[in-house]
């Protein structure tokens, strides 16, 4: 009882989708790198670990950027098959909303909720999206931008609300226009087993309001000098969970922060 009072009166949700504004405490991220865990939770970090979806490739099943996005607040969008992450956040206290599809193991079937939001505007290939995230988009009164990458969250290493980092021209391109700083990098470089290569936005996020982690060593990453510069530029801190060449994990999402 003691720890559930503890709970609710040190934490609080994250405000806005992948930019806490204090200590992480607790985040949603992929299981696949135990070592992985052990290093976010040696830092004090929960972690929820989203199960095998039956419906996505084997590689990706537990991406949790394919599996849910954060809306806004305690308001997160989860697909409508996965009822043990549903349920996990909803312990937490959250709202959650439900697609209204299923995911399916070939694009575009897999990118149903891989948007990204960003100062009240949803980045994605907006043909593709769930519905229900373009009507709650709608009803939160986020603005939608349309870009041809549709793994948009994956692609896009969120930084602040003005600065991010990614390989993809038309992201970059549609960023850049709308304000946001980019450093553009080469594709590639990023494991992914399954596949040719994996995307910066899934092998890492934010755990605090100074302290970007990665999923593995920047210096792996032949755009490792130019990222560990631009990061330290915005005021933030690299931390390198493992001493690996990085690999997507679908992401290290955020959900609840220090209440300070």
């Amino acid at each position: 009882m003691g720890m559930t009072f503890d709970r609710i009166r040190t934490e609080r949700f994250v405000d806005t989708p992948n930019l806490p504004l204090s200590k992480v405490t607790a985040v949603i991220a992929s299981d696949l790198v135990p070592e992985i865990i052990t290093a976010l939770q040696s830092r004090g970090i929960r972690v929820i670990t989203p199960q095998a979806n039956a419906d996505l490739p084997e590689p990706v099943n537990r991406h949790a950027d394919l599996q849910c996005i954060h809306l806004q607040g305690k308001s997160w969008l989860v697909v409508r098959s996965e009822i043990e992450l549903q349920q996990r956040l909803k312990d937490e206290g959250a709202e959650v909303l439900l697609t209204e599809h299923r995911l399916g193991n070939e694009y575009p079937a897999d990118i149903r909720l891989n948007a990204l939001i960003l100062n009240k505007q949803m980045f994605g290939k907006l043909k593709e999206l769930d519905p229900a995230l373009q009507k709650a988009c709608s009803f939160a009164g986020i603005h939608t931008i349309s870009v041809r990458q549709g793994y948009t969250n994956c692609s896009a290493a969120i930084l602040s609300e003005k600065a991010m980092i990614t390989a993809d021209n038309g992201i970059a391109q549609a960023a850049e226009q709308h304000g946001i700083e980019v450093l553009k990098i080469r594709a590639g470089n990023i494991r992914l087993p399954g596949y040719e290569y994996g995307f910066i936005g899934g092998c890492c996020g934010l755990i605090s309001e100074s302290i970007v982690a990665f999923t593995g060593a920047l210096n792996f990453h032949p755009d490792g000098l130019q990222m560990r510069r631009f990061i330290e530029a915005q005021k933030k801190q690299v931390l390198e969970l493992t001493q690996n060449p990085l690999i997507d994990i679908g992401g290290i999402l955020p959900v609840k922060e220090e209440d300070r």
